[in-house]
């Protein structure tokens, strides 16, 4: 009989840190999506066990709640618009975030050439902004390095500056 309780005890502990593990997982969620690399390192800080783990995260992805496909696609978006990275940058940061390396070739190839030179064009030009007072050389060269630190190809930053010159050029003439 006391073998009995304590089997019982041991059932309904792991129940609740199951549950734990759920609420942990849904919490964690609710701050910000994540890909699922990163939310089985986040419980296992937390203190789960193996079972705890792979039960929560079985319950995250039937419920749709974990998809690494869906959060590719949308830092892809996010980087692009409102970060302005570059290829590189974009892979970086999604390798940073958990990400398969076939996924995110397979999210690459949906950024063309022409948005990322769009993208470029538009962080040089609001870079440009601030750079008013310095010589040409200086632009130049600042705007070479900010674009190569977000990621962006040199056949990229060639066009952009080469655009940037022709506006400028247009724009005096």
């Amino acid at each position: 009989m006391v073998k009995n309780s304590k089997k019982t005890k041991a059932k309904l502990k792991s129940r609740d840190s199951r549950a734990e593990a759920r609420r942990c997982a849904l919490r964690l969620l609710h701050y910000r999506c994540r890909s699922k690399k990163e939310m089985l390192e986040k419980l296992r800080l937390q203190g789960f066990n193996d079972e705890q783990i792979n039960s929560t995260m079985a319950f995250l992805e039937n419920a749709g709640l974990i998809k690494d496909e869906t959060l590719a696609a949308e830092l892809l978006r996010n980087a692009v618009v409102r970060r302005y990275l570059g290829r590189k940058g974009v892979e970086m940061l999604l390798y940073k975030r958990g990400i398969d390396r076939d996924l995110i070739n397979e999210t690459l190839s949906n950024l063309t050439q022409e948005m990322e030179t769009e993208t470029a064009r538009k962080l040089a030009g609001k870079k440009l902004k601030t750079m008013k007072k310095y010589p040409e050389n200086t632009v130049k060269r600042r705007l070479c390095a900010i674009l190569r630190r977000r990621g962006f190809s040199s056949d990229v930053i060639y066009k952009t500056i080469n655009a940037i010159k022709e506006t400028q050029i247009n724009a005096v003439g």
